[in-house]
């Protein structure tokens, strides 16, 4: 895989990944245990619910069987496997050149980077797939479209309000505040849209948004230059999860076909289904269908906008690797250069740009991107699941902590909007 040969920080070493056994150290703090309960504890429950949710065709003893076992590696940190060529949605000649590096060392489930681990056990899934007959079965659509139908009422008494400022904005000349108040609303609609995440409630919908927290790293101003400012070239949007939260970031495309004088807005999606309500290209034409009934204009004009090419859907197989961005193959570095900004959605995106290292919660964002991004604009809009954190300045550090001392990096209740601009 060429990639690019940048990496964050040069002049700084590079920490250290986060792993289950940091959650086994003496005085772990919760962030550390927290990673340790999710591969012993949170991913085994993902294959329950998927196994409750199989199809009778599909739900034979001898897939039941593998997955029991893959359950079994995980709570016990057992050495990890190359993966079998059963599918191209396995991926299995990159994974392995990757996994042989954790293989060669005896990492296993547990002492292996818990970034790799995670993505792992996905394909692990997709494999025992496609080795019992179903290649092309998605383990988590049943999921999916339960999270669409959770969506209805926060649909109508949230996003659909939005839409309507957003076309009224649309009224207004070119560089009126009421155009970038609408982007800003469509920004921070699209942040808490992860709040619906199901990958963190072990494979079940959510119905309601839950609480939500502050903002505690807040570049909007930086974000909102970018998206204005990207006259005639594309914005690309990495998706995350499906559900609720995808429907916030389409109003958020809709806000940028509408508001700015883009190109095109570009949406990179999954090349297979992972972590459990990840988008993937074949989600689109559901989710559009779904819009259709019950936010028609939007959907019309999504739709209006793929057939003109300035909406576009691509998926890739980097984003179901494991490895970080600063690995990014040469198409994606190309396309990212090519872009006035980049937007990564959502917590998995966001552990990618930092490769899922312990880097110092205060490490400057903008240093950061701007030591290895190929592109002139990168913003993240992430809500808080996971320990690895940069852009946080001390004095938030410490006011999220008090609030929340026992989850304030993995509640989900405080979010990122971080940007750069070259």
């Amino acid at each position: 895989m060429a990639s690019t040969s940048l990496r964050p920080l040069p002049g700084v070493a590079l920490p250290e990944p986060l792993r289950a056994t940091d959650g086994l150290v003496k005085g772990a703090p919760p962030e550390d245990i927290f990673t340790f309960d999710t591969i012993t504890k949170r991913m085994p429950k993902i294959l329950d619910a998927v196994m409750e949710s199989l199809p009778p065709a599909v739900a034979q003893e001898p897939l039941l069987s593998a997955i029991r076992e893959l359950q079994v590696e995980m709570r016990e940190g057992a050495q990890l496997k190359l993966l079998e060529p059963t599918s191209t949605w396995v991926g299995a000649d990159p994974w392995n050149e990757h996994l042989a590096l954790f293989i060669s060392r005896d990492q296993g489930w547990h002492t292996a980077p818990w970034w790799v681990v995670e993505n792992y056990m996905y394909k692990r899934l997709l494999q025992e797939l496609a080795r019992c007959g179903s290649s092309r079965y998605d383990p988590f659509e049943p999921q999916k479209k339960q999270a669409l139908a959770a969506a209805v009422d926060p649909m109508a008494k949230s996003i659909e309000p939005l839409l309507v400022m957003i076309g009224q904005s649309e009224e207004t000349p070119k560089g009126h505040a009421d155009r970038r108040a609408a982007l800003e609303a469509a920004i921070l609609r699209s942040l808490w849209g992860n709040q619906a995440d199901l990958s963190l409630s072990a494979g079940k919908v959510e119905s309601s948004l839950g609480a939500q927290g502050g903002v505690l790293s807040d570049q909007q101003a930086v974000a909102l230059d970018l998206l204005q400012g990207a006259s005639d070239r594309p914005v690309i949007i990495v998706l995350d999860n499906h559900g609720l939260e995808v429907l916030c970031d389409l109003a958020l495309v809709d806000s940028i076909l509408r508001l700015t004088d883009v190109s095109s807005v570009v949406l990179h999606v999954k090349d297979s289904p992972v972590f459990v309500s990840d988008v993937t290209a074949h989600d689109i034409e559901g989710i559009l269908d779904w819009l259709q009934g019950h936010s028609s204009g939007l959907a019309a004009r999504l739709r209006k906008n793929l057939s003109e090419g300035r909406l576009v859907v691509q998926s890739h197989e980097f984003y179901t690797s494991a490895r970080a961005f600063w690995e990014l193959p040469e198409d994606l570095q190309l396309a990212f250069t090519e872009a006035a900004a980049v937007i990564l959605k959502g917590d998995a995106n966001y552990r990618r740009l930092l490769g899922d290292l312990h880097w110092p919660y205060d490490t400057d964002f903008s240093d950061y991107a701007a030591s290895f991004w190929p592109g002139d604009g990168l913003i993240c809009l992430r809500t808080m699941k996971s320990g690895v954190a940069i852009g946080i300045p001390n004095a938030e550090q410490s006011k999220a902590k008090a609030e929340r001392p026992s989850d304030w990096l993995t509640s989900g209740v405080y979010g990122q909007v971080l940007a750069f601009a070259r």
